[in-house]
């Protein structure tokens, strides 16, 4: 427990504590849905999603500022529960297809570089350069938020998982990462959108499209190639990869109830059929959503 709290310390003093907000991916609201399992039924054996069940999301900005605005280069957030109580599946996916750090150490680095300078209210140049330097697996995540402008909307945008989790099949177990693949396909700003926008559009944007209409998305697993590493969420897996399809998740309404914000979505909380990631930063997570949620409850 002692490397979540460092952890969680490290989100902290990046971007502040505030009072009854999540450390990371702090801004955000709730939605609710349901999953539709696919017409042909999927290779992999997950008994949960053999039949429609309820679906609790939340949107969000990465970060742990409330009032970040939603025209920052940041990843965009959707954190799922499929399904109810005990065999419900938890999911906390993200824009950027790897993630930025691969350690605690490297996390607790990373951050530490970009602590806001007090002169210039940024981060030093000098100090993420040389980290970036030092540790070059990091750069990818980086490069991908420099080059993809933010979504339109969040049901114009992508989530993955990351990590590669195990699935059983009828021939074995295969390793995959998790996606979310927008139904109208993912949509960035453009220029004239980031500069005539508000800062906070993404929250009246979302519950417009659903007064007309649901949201969806194709929740897919994209299997790993033997040449792809399934122990590092750093690393890009380039290349074609086979594509598994388990059904559609479609939001509806917007969930605002307290049970519902409040709500931890916590990707240690697996299915039957399915196993847990063989890398060093998903073993942090469980633990690290627990010292948050006790911060924000406090």
């Amino acid at each position: 427990m002692s490397q979540a709290i460092e952890l969680i310390d490290a989100l902290n003093g990046t971007f502040g504590r505030h009072s009854g907000a999540r450390a990371s991916h702090a801004k955000g609201f709730s939605a609710r849905g349901r999953f539709i399992p696919a017409a042909v039924g999927p290779e992999t054996d997950i008994p949960l999603l053999a039949e429609e069940q309820p679906i609790v999301a939340r949107f969000s900005v990465g970060g742990g500022k409330p009032g970040i605005s939603d025209k920052s280069p940041a990843v965009r957030g959707i954190g799922l529960e499929i399904g109810k109580g005990a065999g419900a599946w938890a999911m906390a996916l993200i824009s950027n297809p790897v993630f930025f750090a691969n350690s605690a150490e490297q996390f607790k680095a990373f951050l530490a570089a970009r602590v806001a300078d007090p002169a210039t209210g940024g981060p030093d140049p000098e100090k993420v350069k040389a980290f970036n330097e030092a540790n070059p697996n990091t750069v990818p995540h980086q490069s991908y938020l420099k080059s993809v402008a933010p979504c339109r909307c969040y049901s114009a945008e992508q989530y993955h998982s990351g990590h590669a989790y195990h699935f059983g099949t009828g021939e074995g177990v295969l390793a995959a990462r998790i996606l979310l693949e927008p139904e109208g396909g993912r949509h960035g700003l453009t220029d004239e959108e980031k500069k005539d926008l508000p800062e906070d559009f993404l929250y009246d944007r979302l519950l417009r499209e659903l007064s007309n209409r649901p949201a969806r998305w194709t929740l897919k697993l994209v299997v790993a190639n033997d040449a792809d590493d399934i122990s590092d969420p750093t690393v890009p897996w380039d290349g074609v990869h086979g594509e598994l399809i388990l059904g559609t998740v479609q939001i509806e309404l917007p969930d605002d109830r307290a049970e519902s914000v409040a709500k931890v979505f916590d990707p240690s909380h697996l299915p039957e059929g399915v196993a847990e990631p063989h890398d060093n930063v998903f073993a942090l997570r469980g633990p690290a959503y627990a010292v948050s949620v006790a911060r924000r409850s406090s």
